[in-house]
C-alpha cells in the first residue's frame, strides 16, 4: 500500500468515528431532551417545535442545561485525562487516579461543614461549594507539580504523589465527616455522588469558554504529546522544553477538571476510558486523539446520565454512581484485552 493511500485511509477512519461520535452525541441529546417524569416520549419530539409553552418550559429550564451540562463535563473530562495520559506516558493516569477530584470532595466539605454554607443564603452560598472544590483541586496540581520538581519532573513520580495526595485529601473529608452532624455530612456524601441537576446557563457559559480555549491550546501542541511519546530525551531533541511543556499541561488539564468536578461533584473513570476507547481504534497520534477523546467523554457521560435517569426510573441515581460502575469493568476489559494500550 502507498503512503497516498495509507494516509487516505487512515483520514477516513477518523472521520468515521467522528461522524459516529457526533451522530452519537446528537441521538443522546434528542433522547434526553424527550425523556423526563413520564419516561421517554418519542411524541415531545413534535411538540418541541410547536408553541407547546409548558413543554418548551421544562425542557429550556431543566432538561436541555443538565443534557448539555453532561456533554461538556465529559469532553472536559476527557481532554484532561488524554492530556494528562499523555504529558506522564501512563495510560491509567487520569484526573480520579492522580487525587485531583478527591481534593474537590475535600474543597467542598470543608466549604458545607467547616464554613455551613448550606445555612446561608446569596449568591456566597450557591458560589462557596464550587469555589472551595475548585481551589481545593488545584492546591492539589500545584502541590504534585512542586513534589514532581523536587524530583526532575519524572513521570513515575508525579504518580505516585497524585495517588499519595488523593488518599491524603480523602481522608481529610472522613476526617470532616467524622466530627460533623448528620445533615452536613449528608450533603458532603451527596455530592461525592456527582449530580448534573445543578446546571444553569451561566455555568454551561463558564463551562463552554473553558473547553474551547483548552481545546485550541491542547491541539496546537499535538505534536509535542507525540514526541513526549517516544521519551523525554527524545522529546527535547526534537524542540520540546519538557519539563515547561509538561507543567503547563498538567495545570491545563488540572483547570479542565476542577472547573468540571467543581461545579457537579466527582465524576470517575470519564477521564480514565474516554482516551483508551479512541486510542484502541485510532492509535496514539494525538492530532485524532485529542479532540476526539473530547468527544468520546461526553457520548460516555451523556449516556451515562441519560441511563441514570432512566434505569431505574422514576428513580434518578447520581450519575457519578453509574459512571463507576459502567468505567470499572470497561477498564478492566481494555487492560485484558487491548493490546495497542501503551
Amino acid at each position: 500500500m502507498s503512503l497516498q493511500k495509507a494516509y487516505r485511509k487512515r483520514q477516513i477512519k477518523r472521520l468515521s468515528v467522528a461522524l459516529f461520535l457526533g451522530v452519537s452525541i446528537v441521538i443522546l441529546l434528542w433522547l434526553s431532551v424527550i425523556s423526563g417524569s413520564n419516561g421517554v416520549r418519542i411524541e415531545e419530539t413534535f411538540q418541541l417545535f410547536t408553541c407547546n409553552d409548558q413543554l418548551g418550559m421544562i425542557v429550556q429550564a431543566i432538561r436541555l442545561p443538565r443534557a448539555l451540562a453532561a456533554l461538556l463535563v465529559g469532553m472536559l473530562l476527557g481532554l484532561s485525562g488524554v492530556v494528562m495520559q499523555g504529558v506522564l506516558r501512563n495510560p491509567l493516569a487520569s484526573p480520579f487516579t492522580l487525587g485531583i477530584s478527591q481534593a474537590a470532595g475535600f474543597g467542598a466539605s470543608l466549604a458545607i461543614i467547616v464554613f455551613e454554607t448550606t445555612l446561608l443564603d446569596g449568591w456566597f452560598s450557591f458560589l462557596s461549594i464550587p469555589l472551595f472544590a475548585f481551589l481545593s483541586s488545584m492546591l492539589c496540581s500545584l502541590l504534585i507539580i512542586w513534589l514532581g520538581k523536587k524530583v526532575g519532573m519524572s513521570p513515575t513520580v508525579l504518580i505516585l504523589a497524585g495517588v499519595g495526595l488523593g488518599s491524603l485529601f480523602h481522608s481529610g473529608t472522613m476526617f470532616l465527616q467524622y466530627f460533623t452532624t448528620e445533615i452536613n455530612a449528608a450533603a458532603t456524601l451527596f455530592w461525592t455522588f456527582g449530580d448534573l441537576s445543578k446546571a444553569t446557563y451561566p455555568i454551561l457559559w463558564i463551562l463552554s469558554a473553558v473547553f474551547f480555549i483548552s481545546l485550541v491550546v491542547l491541539w496546537s501542541s499535538h505534536w509535542k504529546f507525540d514526541a513526549l511519546g517516544f521519551g523525554d530525551e527524545s522529546a527535547f531533541n526534537k524542540g520540546v522544553n519538557v519539563k515547561t511543556f509538561r507543567v503547563s499541561m498538567l495545570l491545563f488539564s488540572s483547570l479542565c477538571t476542577a472547573l468540571a468536578v467543581a461545579f457537579f461533584g466527582i465524576i470517575g473513570f470519564i477521564g480514565l476510558v474516554a482516551p483508551h476507547m479512541v486510542r484502541l481504534v485510532l492509535g496514539s497520534a494525538h492530532s485524532a486523539l485529542i479532540p476526539l477523546s473530547a468527544l468520546s467523554g461526553g457520548v460516555l457521560l451523556l449516556g451515562a446520565d441519560w441511563a441514570a435517569r432512566m434505569m431505574l426510573y422514576p428513580t434518578i441515581l447520581p450519575v457519578g454512581i453509574l459512571t463507576s460502575f459502567i468505567g470499572a469493568p470497561m477498564l478492566l476489559y481494555l487492560l485484558v484485552s487491548g493490546k495497542k494500550i501503551k
